[in-house]
């Protein structure tokens, strides 16, 4: 697919008529959503009070209709800002449809698998005490689950791993464009839990480059949005409620010092452990994928060539 034409910036000024132009249509986005959202239920009679006192099911239809008007305008904005880059096709930024599914499935299976085995390890040594919910909203659930985790995954990773990792590389190359990216994914998920501390700073950036790995591993974002997905939807519905109105299918009991493990929605001592462990073994299998990869892509002249030397 042919883009737009290229107002022949750099790839410096892109970023931050980017950065500036996202956090407006984000800002705006979400001003609109939690309008209407006040509005219905002000109609409702439950008049919002302060957000720290508002009952689940209030903070839920706020935040959800926040993230439901902030985040599609950011992924289209995103898609037309690749649009008017001089780069030759959606396939530089990582949007080739050359077997996404497949990427997209394994990513989210990668992405659960790898929360679901951090819990059980919590649940068996005793760490953590899992309990079936009292109460289960399964509409809030069905929402969180088929759509905003969804869009965050696709939307975040659209923004950091395709448009901002690409930009980023052009500038300065690769290693600078995952850290640099990592270092815009932390700020922008300043505030919630303890991502300000450095056990959470940590925890945020690490997570940010396991999916870049993923990302230059497959040349596509949908492994990375699949394992953004799945570790979002896992950790939302069985870790524990984090305080802002998404519904959990478990109560999140702990049994260890938060600084070891922290409690829904923060980062400890062991959990980090875990983010490192993840992105070693990405770093670890990511030589051997790119190797299989190329052998099977290879023309068959070329394999010819390479057994005869």
């Amino acid at each position: 697919m042919v883009q737009g034409q290229d107002l022949g910036w750099s790839p410096l000024a892109k970023i931050l008529l980017f950065l500036v132009t996202a956090v407006a249509v984000c800002l705006f986005g979400a001003a609109i959503g939690l309008a209407i959202a006040w509005a219905w239920l002000s109609l409702e009679g439950e008049l919002p009070l302060e957000f720290s006192q508002m009952p689940p099911r209030q903070k839920f239809i706020l935040l959800a209709s926040a993230l439901s008007a902030a985040y599609p305008s950011l992924a289209f904005l995103t898609i037309a800002f690749i649009r008017r880059t001089n780069q030759i096709s959606f396939k530089d930024f990582g949007l080739s449809v050359e077997n996404w599914g497949r990427d997209l499935a394994l990513g989210f299976l990668l992405g659960s698998s790898f929360v679901a085995i951090m819990f059980v390890f919590y649940s068996l040594t005793g760490l953590v005490r899992f309990e079936l919910a009292k109460e289960i909203s399964w509409k809030r659930w069905l929402i969180l689950s088929l759509w905003i985790c969804p869009i965050v995954g696709l939307t975040e990773e659209l923004v950091f791993r395709s448009y901002l990792l690409s930009l980023s590389e052009k500038w300065k190359g690769r290693i600078f464009a995952i850290i640099f990216t990592g270092l815009l994914f932390w700020l922008a998920h300043w505030g919630q839990g303890n991502v300000h501390e450095p056990l959470g700073a940590a925890g945020t950036f690490t997570m940010a480059t396991s999916f870049a790995i993923a990302r230059y591993l497959t040349g596509k974002i949908w492994l990375p949005v699949g394992l953004h997905t799945g570790y979002n939807w896992l950790a939302l519905s069985f870790g524990g409620d984090i305080g802002l109105g998404f519904p959990s299918l478990t109560e999140f009991h702990l049994n260890a010092p938060q600084w070891l493990v922290g409690p829904p929605g923060h980062v400890g001592v062991l959990d980090l452990a875990f983010y490192l462990l993840l992105l070693l073994l990405i770093a670890l299998i990511a030589p051997k994928l790119a190797l299989k990869k190329r052998h099977w892509t290879m023309p068959k002249s070329e394999e010819i060539d390479n057994s005869e030397a």
